[in-house]
């Protein structure tokens, strides 16, 4: 009887350990480069969910990756959240494989086929401008017009040092402009004029608030504080953009490994997706969520003038000679 009884015990314990959402243990440190409103968001629902405690550590993605590799031989994060699909891919050497849940949902374009990574969100780059500042005819219809001197100290754009979406809009401008010297004249150019801040956050904050009269930024932003009413419009860049995919990835040799794969599964979800991007406007990448009724406003991928050979693979591969250009120009002309 008492060998039964313990059995009993052991199997009890088994299913506290393993069955989310029910007795759920333990803890998953996530390393996010989100704002703090989605990461407190995300944290109380995972933690409802599956009763894991879930511990957000915000910071840039460029000073969160530094600390990822910094840690690499004894990870003290579990989960990387809110990285480009640049930084992803060229960072595969950081990451434990993991196909989510959900792994069919999700187009082949938006994940990493051995399960490195799952891009969860699509990001389009836009311009944004202060409607009190900056009338309709005025508003910067493309890239090329922020190298009017007109614009100077009057464009907001994060350093790409420190952020993979000013990375990503430094590329566009690269590409768009040919990608060799006369591509980086122009971008110096652009960075004179730029009034350059050390988080992305800043620039879609400085706009909405009337510091910066436009800046460069993500989708996601501008729509935040359209919803909000502030006094900002939203413009496609009419010579073309990039939409780019934003995710997770399972951090290599972390602590938690079990508890970070059910935080990517839940995070990818339907129900955590629709509710990401009714709150915070972030484009969904699953295909089955009707984001037009969630976000009014937001047009379909298919009317954004994508740039059609946009060489991702490049500018990663590139990406640290780059951002060193990027050192260089600062030190010249701020």
């Amino acid at each position: 009887m008492k060998k039964h009884a313990s059995y009993l015990v052991l199997v009890v314990l088994a299913t506290i350990m393993v069955v989310p959402g029910v007795f759920a243990q333990g803890k998953v440190v996530v390393y996010s480069t989100n704002q703090q409103a989605q990461n407190d968001m995300m944290a109380a629902e995972f933690e409802k969910a599956t009763g894991i405690k879930c511990e957000m550590v915000r910071a840039g993605s460029g000073v969160t990756l530094k600390r990822i590799r910094a840690e690499k031989d004894r990870p003290l994060g579990d989960v990387a959240l809110g990285f480009s699909k640049i930084l992803l891919n060229g960072n595969l050497d950081l990451w434990e494989p993991y196909k989510i849940k959900d792994w069919d949902v999700y187009p082949a374009e938006f994940k990493d086929p051995n399960g490195l990574w799952i891009g969860q969100m699509v990001h389009v780059m836009v311009f944004m401008y202060h409607t009190g500042l900056v009338s309709a005819d005025e508003a910067p219809k493309t890239w090329s017009d922020f190298l009017d001197p007109k614009w100077q100290d009057r464009v907001a754009f994060c350093n790409p040092n420190n952020s993979g979406s000013a990375y990503t809009q430094l590329t566009v401008m690269l590409q768009l402009w040919g990608g060799g010297d006369e591509a980086w004249q122009k971008v110096e150019t652009f960075l004179k004029n730029a009034k350059v801040t050390q988080q992305s956050s800043l620039v879609y904050k400085g706009v909405a608030q009337g510091e910066f009269p436009a800046g460069v930024t993500m989708e996601y932003a501008a729509y935040r504080y359209k919803k909000g009413e502030a006094p900002v419009e939203v413009v496609y860049p009419a010579d073309g953009t990039v939409a780019y995919t934003e995710g997770a990835a399972i951090i290599k040799g972390c602590q938690n490994q079990q508890n970070a794969r059910l935080f990517l599964d839940w995070a990818s979800g339907l129900e955590a997706r629709k509710k990401i991007v009714s709150e915070f406007m972030r484009r969904p990448a699953r295909p089955d969520i009707d984001f037009n009724a969630l976000v009014p406003g937001m047009i379909p991928l298919v009317q954004v003038n994508q740039i059609k050979d946009y060489n991702a693979e490049r500018w990663t591969e590139e990406r640290t000679q780059n951002l060193e250009k990027v050192k260089d120009i600062l030190l010249r002309v701020k």
